[in-house]
């Protein structure tokens, strides 16, 4: 990892303004849900006046503690640069649809790349999503620490073949043949909570998604990696950032969790 990066947020003071911001916008999203109103995007998707507002909200917090790095958002448009020791990667609402319905899987994600586009961290708040926590799911892993929810560290699973659950989006099965698998299929409307699943919540043993943009994984998977799970194509390769930092869509259908789970898993699909 790129100690710069490692450096920077070792600054306590900027990293729990970092942190309240999201809290903030968590709550915010939260309050306006019941009265959003959905719009569309050029290619069909759906956007919302709250997705706008959190977007240039977070812009603004980044740029201010951490004016050293790059952005990259759904949201905004923004110039490649080459000159900075890591990335923000910023989804003001991941699962914009199901939050402009009122659903409860919906989430508020920031990811944290490295110089050499590394996933190294991130910040993940669903304030509707998990139990025992009246915040929600928040989920954080800063460079070169583990993951927290809330305060609490959260420890790796242990994962033994046969999957017998799995979280996917909802497009999965135009390129999936699900008909040998004898097990679940879950689908929540975040592709972030999805990517989170397997290591946050206690049966879900894989997650599979369809090809997406840099936010829609970059927040999940630094978090994932520290808990022993990565991020595969179907060909077996690990999904990297060069091209999905310039905007571009990753490559093909991927697979979340341990290589030993995923090739299990292989077998039946």
């Amino acid at each position: 990892m790129n100690r710069i990066i490692e450096q920077l947020f070792q600054q306590k003071q900027e990293r729990q303004l970092l942190l309240e911001a999201i809290d903030y916008c968590g709550a915010y999203a939260l309050e306006k849900q019941e009265d959003t109103v959905r719009s569309y995007k050029p290619d069909g998707t759906v956007l919302t006046e709250i997705d706008l507002y959190i977007n240039s909200y977070l812009r603004d917090t980044v740029n201010r503690l951490y004016p050293q790095c790059g952005i990259i958002s759904e949201e905004t448009e923004s110039a490649h640069r080459d000159d900075c020791p890591g990335y923000f990667v910023i989804d003001p609402i991941d699962g914009t649809d199901v939050y402009s319905q009122g659903m409860p899987s919906w989430c508020i994600a920031v990811g944290i790349l490295d110089e050499q586009l590394h996933p190294v961290g991130g910040i993940i708040y669903a304030p509707r999503w998990g139990i025992g926590s009246p915040r929600g799911l928040f989920l954080s892993r800063f460079p070169g620490e583990g993951v927290y929810n809330q305060s609490e560290p959260v420890e790796p699973k242990s994962f033994i073949p046969p999957v017998m659950q799995i979280v996917a989006c909802s497009n999965t099965h135009k390129n999936i043949d699900f008909r040998r698998f004898d097990g679940k299929v879950r689908t929540f409307g975040s592709n972030i909570i999805h990517i989170v699943s397997p290591a946050v919540h206690s049966h879900i043993d894989v997650c599979i998604f369809s090809p997406c943009y840099i936010w829609d994984v970059a927040a999940g998977h630094a978090m994932i990696q520290s808990l022993g799970l990565d991020i595969f194509y179907q060909d077996g390769t690990r999904l990297d950032y060069p091209d999905l930092s310039r905007r571009g869509k990753t490559e093909q259908t991927a697979f979340v969790g341990t290589l030993e789970m995923i090739e299990s898993l292989k077998n039946l699909i």
